[in-house]
């Protein structure tokens, strides 16, 4: 049985959402056409086109956003759970830095629920 260590697996979580949150909520942004600008219709050749467009954005953004904060959740109860073995400073830190990304997921999930685009 593969053994996860708590310290690594928090770190991973942190530093990969550093590139990956931004990433999730820009790379949604840029596969649409008009790279999104809700208000140009020309570019996406009809409203019911760009209504479909930003839909997708929105899937994209919330189940992504979704599963890091899974994921962030998972590695915050996987700390606790191994209080004895890290230490309080560690798991300070490490909490403290989980917390704060997950936050700026919650940014994002936010974004896609009520960013609601009027032109």
């Amino acid at each position: 049985m593969i053994k996860i260590r708590p310290i690594p697996a928090a770190l991973l979580y942190i530093l990969g959402s550093i590139l990956l949150g931004p990433t999730i909520f820009l790379a949604s942004y840029l596969i649409t056409p008009a790279n999104g600008d809700f208000c140009d219709v020309g570019v996406h050749g009809s409203r019911e086109q760009r209504d479909r467009d930003y839909t997708l954005i929105d899937t994209i953004q919330t189940t992504g956003a979704i599963v890091m904060l899974l994921l962030g959740a998972l590695a915050l109860a996987y700390l606790w759970l191994n209080l004895r073995r890290i230490g309080p400073l560690p798991m300070a830190v490490l909490s403290a830095g989980i917390l704060i990304i997950a936050s700026g997921y919650l940014l994002i999930l936010s974004a896609a629920q009520y960013g609601n685009p009027t032109c």
